[in-house]
């Protein structure tokens, strides 16, 4: 049978629409998954809480929710087995816990093979001028790392707050949480690989330079110079040798600190700004100046 170079326009027009009846994975195999929108970080971060599926004891007051979603490859939209989610927010006061051993309203969970994850918590509610709201910070080996929130609908603080977006914004679904009475809400992520070192990173180092917050007394200062990035740790009235030192490029924003055995990420905000670190501690530090 010879082969058809030309199709008429209703074919063409038919042929279109069948295609349109196909799930959307299905007809481009290739197709890439959006990325998690990002969002501030917010003043109430915490490293080091701990792994767990519960954020709250279940006579904690409030409204019980349950999260659920799938952390997917934004280029392929292949689930990522073992993502780790660090998730806050306020208990039914509108509190966050800054100082509490337990981590009150805090945790961490992990993807498992078909890139799930879920937890149990209550729903937050506003404070102030901020609509509800759960914190993301979510990180896996070769990705960047993706700093969010989850917003929820109905609130009417979302069309107030400058810092919500409509991507962000979630319907949760009442009776359909793991405990009874409940509201069971889904929020996925997508995350983009890291990149590596390119021929010309250097030229991006000046975006990482600057003054980062380590502590209430300690910042550490990056400096560009040349093809090369420098780091320097200032504790004031400690004595003893500057820490100083010279980061190793891992990926294009990824570095490694030999002499403290650690590395180091250079995260950007929504605007493409870079505006805080993350290391493989968990330690986030904010950029100052």
């Amino acid at each position: 049978m010879p082969i058809r170079k030309h199709f008429s326009r209703r074919e063409f027009v038919q042929a279109s629409l069948a295609l349109s009846t196909l799930p959307f994975g299905q007809l481009w195999a290739a197709a890439a998954c959006e990325p998690a929108v990002t969002n501030i970080l917010g003043p109430a971060y915490r490293s080091g809480a701990p792994f767990r599926d519960r954020l709250c004891p279940t006579t904690e007051p409030g409204m019980p929710l349950t999260m659920r979603g799938t952390v997917t490859d934004a280029q392929d939209c292949r689930p990522l087995d073992g993502c780790v989610l660090d998730v806050w927010q306020v208990d039914a006061h509108g509190k966050y816990d800054m100082t509490g051993a337990e981590f009150h309203m805090r945790g961490k969970v992990k993807t498992d093979a078909s890139g799930q994850y879920a937890f149990d918590t209550i729903m937050p509610v506003p404070y102030g001028t901020r609509p509800k709201h759960i914190h993301y910070l979510i990180t896996h080996d070769g990705y960047e790392p993706r700093i969010t929130q989850c917003y929820f609908k109905g609130d009417q603080r979302n069309g107030t707050d400058p810092y919500v977006k409509k991507e962000l914004i979630i319907a949760p679904i009442l009776g359909k949480s793991r405990r009874p009475g409940g509201y069971s809400g889904v929020f996925d992520v997508s995350l983009e690989r890291e990149r590596p070192p390119q021929a010309d990173a250097a030229k991006v180092y000046p975006e990482f330079a600057g003054v980062y917050q380590l502590g209430p007394d300690a910042t550490v200062t990056v400096r560009a110079s040349g093809t090369k990035l420098f780091w320097k740790v200032h504790v004031p009235h400690e004595d003893g040798e500057a820490l100083e030192g010279e980061y190793m490029p891992r990926a294009q924003s990824r570095f490694f600190v030999p002499e403290y055995d650690f590395e180091v990420t250079f995260v950007r905000n929504e605007h493409g700004v870079v505006d805080h670190t993350l290391d493989s501690k968990g330690r986030l530090a904010k950029k100052t100046g």
